[in-house]
């Protein structure tokens, strides 16, 4: 799985749109916890201050995508990176 550079946060959300319809996600104190088909991902980093839209390290993209179960050629679509 390749694990090299950053995403926005904003691409990982569109992701998520599209491939796991009906996910929730949940804004904790220092991180998002996102919700699809009673698995939940507890991983994605809020980002500094009151930045809206955070740099994540693409590895958190790769274990997002396992956690849930989420079709991996889906996600690669919206991605440079290589899952």
């Amino acid at each position: 799985m390749g694990n090299k550079g950053f995403v926005r946060l904003s691409a990982i959300w569109r992701m998520l749109d599209q491939c796991a319809e009906g996910h929730t996600r949940v804004l904790k104190e220092h991180r998002w916890w996102v919700t699809w088909r009673g698995r939940t991902y507890r991983g994605l980093p809020k980002g500094p201050g009151r930045k809206q839209d955070a740099d994540v390290r693409f590895q958190q993209v790769g274990k997002l995508v396992a956690v849930l179960r989420i079709d991996r050629d889906c996600a690669a679509r919206f991605f440079r990176q290589k899952l």
